[in-house]
């Protein structure tokens, strides 16, 4: 056979292996995955991949993707590919349960009047055509649950909101939370745009139903019992909630000596101060009257610095625990990666029963101060909080958990209440005829979450006012809570992702350093040019009117100019000098990605061709 043939027919066998090598490795090693990601992006945790493996019964995820019309929008387009990546991650540990197909509705189609009908919201275009991107999940007795539209900034949340839809359509009936407040914003259909964030979010999940101020009952298999900053509670109200806590335990409860929220609330129908007694000594935990300070970890805040200035300090009653403050062997604090906003927060005190154990799940700093309500909400400034600060020495709990066998306050279900009307005095007996059987002790170990702080809770203290970003993860503690209280503790750890999008938070360090050291040279010299250029304009303003200038005020004007021409001139330094660490860092990050690589080969080049020179030398 000569050399060519034999080469022609090498290459052919070599391209045949490749070829059938890949479709191997495709049908065998399609499961496996190498993320390189800093936050291991494409990755699923394993409390989804416990969701996924559990699965009775096989679902389809339908991916709804306006992809033609996606493409013009970058953010959208590769908001699109993580979904994308995610689902085909989700479908490859599903042992084959989960089957994925992708959609793309052509504008004003049946296809589109389907889509639309299952529950997918577009988003308008300059085009005037609807864009879709949202998931609709089937099983397989024909339940349809979709997630309306996967917006990116949402992306946190994706790998929890595409689970959970497979969880939800395992078990469709979403479990019940009732809701029990004085807080505006908690006593609105999580329907409502002006509701509280921690609603509009946990309506994606659950069947979350807000009481009334005069509730008779509890509604009918409710999972979990939301109590934010209660209003005055009668006495049959105060048994209902006694006997859930024994009869279904799962609570989770915000009280406050001094709620912010409810002193701004408009009407004032709100306590500042808020308990609930029968139950603190029912759980053998008390909120403390003091209100926790701590310098350590404040909230930046405006205060007024003089002459029209604005500058920011720390507000120690405005606190930030960061993740390192809060429990690690807890579920619900275990994977939060940003702190939790107080304001004006308590703190927990334990009066031990036996049975029942007490876990802190956020702390202060043992440099904390203790500071009565009623300086807290006088709104002092922060130098008046720093006047008054004395550190106690003990960390202050600000949240826990408290679990194990309750007994009851009451001793027998208590009298109806007096009531003149007729028809009220009906209702309430009708309600408490449908009332469970009286029950002293726990028929099963309660789980009970109860934090310090109603503001906590306020979108107010976390919530981006212009983007309804959440700042802060306030809202993830709080969900997380509601998911590890119904019962579906493997979904808690996703709300804590991190999103894909990752600040350059080192840029934003150095130019928060920058602003903080050239604020106030950049504040003077601008008030300096507005200065020089009002007097210029209002002398020239003189001369325009027909008034005629004297030599004083033509060199007044003169020198007015030229201040102005000098503030801009040292402005624009200053403006250099903000830019050029930033500038530093971009220059850094260039030589390092475009230079360095081709010089490093070249230099392992010259090395090579030195070594094998020397060699040959060597050799002769």
């Amino acid at each position: 056979m000569r050399r060519t043939h034999y080469a022609i027919l090498a290459s052919l066998a070599v391209a045949a292996i490749f070829a059938g090598a890949n479709v191997a490795s495709w049908k065998w090693i399609a499961p496996a995955r190498a993320d390189f990601t800093a936050n291991k992006l494409y990755t699923l945790s394993s409390s989804s991949r416990q969701v996924v493996e559990r699965l009775i019964e096989p679902v389809e995820l339908e991916f709804v993707y306006s992809r033609s019309l996606g493409s013009d929008f970058p953010a959208i387009r590769a908001h699109a590919d993580r979904v994308r990546q995610l689902i085909t991650e989700i479908t490859a540990h599903s042992g084959g349960k989960v089957k994925v197909r992708e959609t793309e509705p052509e504008p004003y189609s049946e296809e589109e009047e389907r889509i639309a009908g299952a529950g997918l919201t577009p988003a308008p275009t300059d085009r005037g055509d609807p864009l879709y991107i949202g998931v609709i999940g089937h099983n397989t007795v024909d339940d349809a649950i979709a997630i309306p539209f996967l917006a990116p900034e949402r992306d946190a949340l994706l790998e929890y909101e595409l689970v959970r839809l497979i969880s939800q359509l395992d078990d469709p009936s979403p479990p019940k939370v009732a809701v029990i407040s004085s807080l505006t914003p908690y006593r609105l259909h999580p329907s409502e745009p002006q509701a509280a964030l921690v609603l509009r979010e946990a309506r994606r999940a659950y069947d979350v139903e807000v009481l009334e101020p005069d509730f008779r009952e509890l509604p009918p298999g409710t999972d979990v019992l939301m109590i934010v900053h209660p209003g005055p509670l009668s006495e049959w109200q105060q048994y209902l909630i006694d006997q859930f806590m024994l009869n279904k335990g799962t609570a989770l409860i915000a009280l406050d000596p001094a709620a912010r929220a409810a002193a701004v609330q408009v009407g004032g129908q709100a306590p500042t101060a808020s308990s609930l007694a029968r139950v603190e000594q029912m759980l053998g935990v008390k909120l403390a009257a003091d209100v926790v300070a701590d310098r350590s970890i404040a909230l930046p805040v405006n205060v007024d610095a003089g002459a029209g200035r604005v500058a920011q300090e720390g507000q120690p009653l405005f606190i930030a625990p960061p993740p390192s403050m809060m429990s690690k062997a807890d579920v619900i604090t275990a994977d939060l990666s940003r702190p939790i906003n107080f304001g004006s927060a308590g703190h927990l005190v334990v009066e031990p029963r036996t049975g029942v154990t007490f876990e802190p799940l956020i702390e202060a700093g043992s440099d904390a101060a203790l500071m009565t309500p009623d300086f807290a909400m006088s709104d002092p400034a922060p130098r008046a909080v720093m006047e008054a600060y004395k550190p106690s020495g003990v960390k202050p709990v600000l949240a826990a958990r408290i679990s194990g066998e309750l007994r009851s306050t009451f001793a027998r279900p208590p009298a109806p209440p007096q009531d003149d009307d007729p028809v009220m005095a009906e209702l309430q007996r009708q309600a408490m005829e449908r009332a469970p059987p009286f029950v002293s002790a726990s028929e099963s170990p309660a789980e009970v979450i109860m934090i310090a702080d109603a503001d906590v809770m306020d979108d107010g203290f976390y919530v981006h006012p212009q983007t309804g970003q959440a700042l802060a993860d306030n809202a993830a503690f709080v969900l997380n809570a509601l998911d590890n209280l119904s019962g579906d503790y493997a979904l808690t750890e996703l709300r804590s992702r991190a999103p894909a999008a990752r600040p350059m938070t080192r840029v934003d360090d150095i130019e928060a350093a920058a602003r903080t050291r050239l604020y106030a040279e950049q504040t003077r010299l601008q008030t300096l040019l507005d200065d020089a250029e009002a007097r210029a304009s209002a002398l020239e303003a003189r001369r325009a009117g027909g008034v005629a200038s004297t030599d004083e005020e033509l060199a007044e004007i003169s020198g007015y100019r030229e201040q102005a021409l000098d503030a801009r001139r040292q402005l624009r330094a200053v403006e250099r000098e903000f830019r050029r660490d930033v500038d530093a860092l971009a220059a850094q990050l260039s030589f390092v990605n475009i230079w360095l690589p081709p010089f490093a080969v070249v230099l392992i080049g010259v090395g090579v061709m030195v070594w094998r020179s020397r060699r040959r030398g060597g050799a002769t």
